[in-house]
């Protein structure tokens, strides 16, 4: 079968044409071409005729009258087909393609010549519509880009300030800024009626960054007369204890070296003085960890945490402790933030404690704490009672954990009765 296929030429072709001499009738063919495609006429053959052209992959010959050859291997096999183009739709063919060669050429010529016209035109503005960033005339001498160089200057300021970029300035200015920008320590006076909520939101910080710089105790309360310290921004001034470490000290309060030295650059890293006052960024004093409290001296659930049929069928979101007007106790040490009527709750209490968990004290009898006021783990919040919608005398408490209802039972140990683990 290797003997059988087409001899191969100096150039790689891909088949040999074998053609008879003039007159003959027909052609002889080699074994791997069709016999319809070899059609060749005994007339005479025009100059191009027998023209080859190799493009690697194909091979394309021209028979002359419009007719071309053409073959191409595929998976090891050599394919051929005839395809004839009269001369009419040849002429059309070179027109077509000469008309889109010069059409591009024009196109890509006139985009050219007109892209510095388009900017120089009258209508034509800056960047943003603000101002011509050209004088509309044509520059042909170096001495005429002076005006056209500080009319663009002009242009991009004014689209600077509109973009809200900062133009270069100063070092002086920039170093005026950095000071200014940098934390500050306030002395504020308490007057009366002042209270460290209150304080704090005049002054945009949180009342921990005033209590930490202040060495105010967790439930320590301000008079009138006390002076405060407050910093210009959240964080608490701290003062460096014996045997202190940079690195403990940042490690225990979730501050990142990069952010300490931004307001902290006097400070030596590597030597801390006994006494030194530091400033600890977006930190809060640390307090003891403190466990969960039973707030009523009673230790029996008379309904638990779930859904329940009495007085009516519907999911119980807390606990109802047996307590017959007795003092109620706050679970854990917090602020205040609803002190007063809550509808079918009658008279309630909510304690909120580290910004994750919210107690609440209802159908109270009374009631001895105001909103803002920080309390205490065991602080008597008020006496338990019957008001609202309850059938005697009893507390309702419950815990929510980011917005969520939990079951108390999770939390508060030694408790006994209808208590429901859920």
């Amino acid at each position: 079968m290797r003997s059988q296929l087409p001899k191969k030429t100096a150039r790689k072709d891909f088949f040999v044409l074998d053609v008879k001499p003039a007159g003959a009738s027909s052609v002889r063919q080699t074994p791997e071409i069709p016999a319809a495609a070899a059609v060749v006429t005994a007339e005479a053959k025009p100059r191009l005729t027998g023209l080859r052209v190799n493009l690697g992959f194909a091979e394309v010959a021209y028979q002359g009258k419009g007719q071309f050859l053409y073959f191409y291997k595929r998976r090891g096999t050599l394919k051929s087909g005839a395809l004839r183009i009269d001369r009419r739709a040849l002429v059309w063919l070179i027109l077509a393609g000469a008309c889109i060669a010069t059409s591009t050429s024009i196109a890509l010529w006139k985009k050219r010549q007109n892209a510095v016209k388009l900017a120089l035109t009258d209508a034509k503005t800056g960047i943003g519509g603000v101002g011509r960033l050209e004088s509309g005339k044509i520059i042909t001498e170096a001495s005429d880009i002076t005006g056209e160089i500080a009319q663009f200057e002009g242009d991009e300021k004014i689209k600077d300030q509109l973009m809200g970029v900062l133009e270069e300035r100063k070092e002086s200015d920039k170093a005026e800024e950095k000071s200014a920008n940098k934390v500050q320590k306030l002395q504020y006076k308490v007057k009366r009626g002042d209270t460290l909520q209150s304080v704090a939101k005049k002054y945009k910080v949180k009342p921990e960054s005033i209590s930490g710089s202040s060495r105010l105790n967790e439930f320590q309360e301000i008079s009138p007369g006390q002076t405060l310290s407050i910093p210009t921004r959240d964080g608490f001034y701290y003062i460096v204890k014996k045997n202190e470490r940079l690195a403990n000290i940042l490690q225990a309060h979730k501050v990142t070296l990069d952010k300490f030295m931004t307001e902290n650059e006097h400070v030596n890293i590597d030597l801390l003085d006994v006494g030194e006052e530091i400033f600890l960024p977006g930190a809060k004093p640390i307090r003891h960890a403190e466990g969960w409290l039973i707030p009523v001296s009673s230790r029996v659930v008379t309904s638990g945490y779930g859904w329940r049929n009495y007085p009516r069928s519907a999911f119980h979101k807390g606990l109802d402790l047996k307590a017959f007007y007795v003092p109620v106790r706050a679970a854990k040490s917090g602020t205040i933030t609803y002190s007063g009527w809550l509808g079918g709750y009658g008279n309630a209490i909510i304690v909120t404690h580290d910004d994750t968990y919210k107690t609440l004290y209802a159908h109270l009898s009374r009631r001895h704490v105001a909103v803002g006021q920080r309390v205490r783990r065991g602080q008597v919040l008020g006496r338990t009672g019957d008001t609202g919608y309850s059938f005697g005398p009893h507390l309702h408490f419950e815990i929510s954990k980011n917005g969520e209802n939990v079951n108390p039972i999770k939390f508060l140990k030694g408790l006994r009765g209808r208590s429901k683990r859920r």
